[in-house]
């Protein structure tokens, strides 16, 4: 099968693209290398790596030759400290480029459309713990969350009445090895890098916000699934565990055997202070549940981390 991945040398695009490849499909990968690494992508197999915005216009021309069945959107700026920086700046990269490539692709023989959204930030300040794809009725806290939230709408309309058929897949905070541990996005490999270095972990906030962590390769299964179902979905992919900050470093700190205890700075601007998604419908409709828990998870962040 021929596949596209967008975002295909970051973290969760490199599993993703090395899952297909040991599957045996013709993949054309699109990174900018702003966040992703070349090294990410040592794999053997089929595919073509084109290093530009997957929006650009060599890159739209490619993506209408190589004419796809099913296109992975991963490619996004993911930084939420970022958004707030610079709205204009997360909206090319989180809307308009987006739109160019769904036009594309309605455009081709492509089937389907799967698009990782973000279950962290779209269902704003949730009123609901844990959060289902219904309580969507808050604003989001972010110019990123706006921006993920608008696609997912445009997504729906755009595809209305034509042969592309949608997979929007709202992530809770994915975490696994080849995460960048010196981001600013990914407590888990931040705060092992930390410990593993004999330094102390830094907790925005009272470290009370919590989140639900989800492995990436139980991502990956439900991204693989979900493109092989020819009805439109909207689900949430987590554990629906809530975990705090404070619990999180706490945990890493006993699997770092470590003394050192966290330090607090201030909160951050649009951060959220719970987020754990609903995933029943996912369960269902997928056939998919989670694999890894936390602590088998982090021992996977560690294993890789460790020299």
């Amino acid at each position: 099968m021929k596949i596209i991945v967008t975002g295909g040398a970051g973290f969760i695009g490199s599993h993703l693209v090395e899952s297909l490849l040991k599957d045996g499909h013709e993949l054309l990968i699109f990174d900018n290398f702003l966040t992703g690494k070349k090294e990410n992508l040592l794999f053997d197999g089929n595919f073509r790596l084109v290093e530009d915005n997957f929006g650009s216009k060599d890159s739209l021309s490619l993506i209408e030759d190589f004419d796809p069945e099913v296109c992975f959107h991963l490619a996004a700026q993911s930084s939420v400290v970022v958004s707030v920086q610079d709205p204009r700046l997360d909206f090319e990269h989180n809307i308009l480029q987006p739109v160019q490539l769904l036009n594309t692709l309605i455009n081709s023989n492509c089937k389907k459309f799967v698009f990782t959204s973000s279950g962290g930030t779209i269902f704003g300040e949730p009123k609901n713990i844990p959060t289902t794809e219904s309580d969507y009725s808050n604003e989001p806290a972010s110019p990123y969350g706006v921006a993920k939230k608008k696609l997912n709408e445009i997504i729906k309309i755009m595809t209305l009445n034509t042969n592309l058929s949608y997979s929007i897949l709202n992530l809770s905070n994915v975490y696994g090895p080849r995460q960048d541990p010196n981001g600013e996005a990914g407590v888990v490999s931040i705060f092992s890098n930390k410990y593993l270095n004999g330094e102390r972990p830094v907790i925005y906030g009272n470290g009370e916000q919590t989140r639900d962590y989800i492995f990436v390769q139980d991502v990956i299964s439900a991204l693989i699934k979900s493109s092989k179902i020819d009805d439109d979905l909207f689900l949430n992919i987590g554990t629906g565990i809530e975990t705090s900050v404070n619990e999180l470093a706490e945990s890493l700190k006993t699997q770092f055997s470590s003394n050192l205890n966290p330090v607090y700075q201030d909160a951050r601007e649009g951060e959220l202070q719970r987020s754990v998604l609903d995933n029943t419908k996912a369960r269902k409709l997928l056939n998919w549940e989670p694999q890894y828990d936390l602590n088998d998870g982090m021992l996977e962040v560690r294993n890789w981390l460790k020299p």
